[in-house]
């Protein structure tokens, strides 16, 4: 069975919702993986037994709330924090696919997933995308590189929204298992 690591900072709730739905839809064996308060030391990030955990995974997907257009800094610390992994090429060929929410429509939740899947290709992984259409009543915002969810406070996540993080999960299990 493959192993799907989930690596996800939210500062309200609402990226962890997401993050849930992307864990339901796997199906496979998940780690639930949140950046916290305490992975953040002097303003870098630091939880080597979190990055140990990815190492072993066939597919990792990131998450991240977009904040003022771009990747939080929490999820850019950790991003930074994997140079070492970059030097080794461990997540080379991994499956790579991303989460995000912001309070508005667009967000520039695109220029979120463009930094995420930079960081992905960077890593020598594979970027999976959403692969669903509204007309399936999957990924009704148009964001195909991951699930982008519109939400201006965690309750007001759309059953769209939740569904087409589930997709997501569902997707790059699919894929992880057919590389495997």
């Amino acid at each position: 069975m493959v192993k799907i690591g989930v690596v996800y900072f939210s500062g309200t709730g609402t990226t962890a919702k997401l993050a849930q739905a992307v864990i339901e839809g796997a199906g496979a064996e998940v780690l639930d993986l949140p950046i916290v308060g305490d992975d953040i030391v002097g303003g870098r990030w630091s939880n080597d037994a979190l990055a140990e955990h990815l190492d072993n995974c066939d597919a990792i997907i990131l998450g991240t709330p977009t904040y003022m257009g771009s990747i939080s800094g929490q999820m850019k610390s950790f991003i930074d924090a994997m140079a070492p992994r970059w030097f080794s090429q461990v997540w080379k060929d991994k499956i790579a696919s991303a989460f995000t929410a912001s309070s508005l429509a667009s967000g520039n939740k695109s220029s979120t997933f463009s930094g995420l899947a930079t960081f992905a290709m960077q890593m020598g992984m594979i970027w999976c995308g959403t692969g669903g259409s509204f007309s399936d009543g999957v990924n009704p915002n148009g964001f195909y590189f991951g699930a982008g969810a519109t939400a201006s406070a965690p309750d007001q996540l759309t059953e769209f929204d939740l569904h087409t993080a589930r997709h997501l999960g569902a997707r790059v299990t699919e894929l992880a298992v057919k590389l495997a």
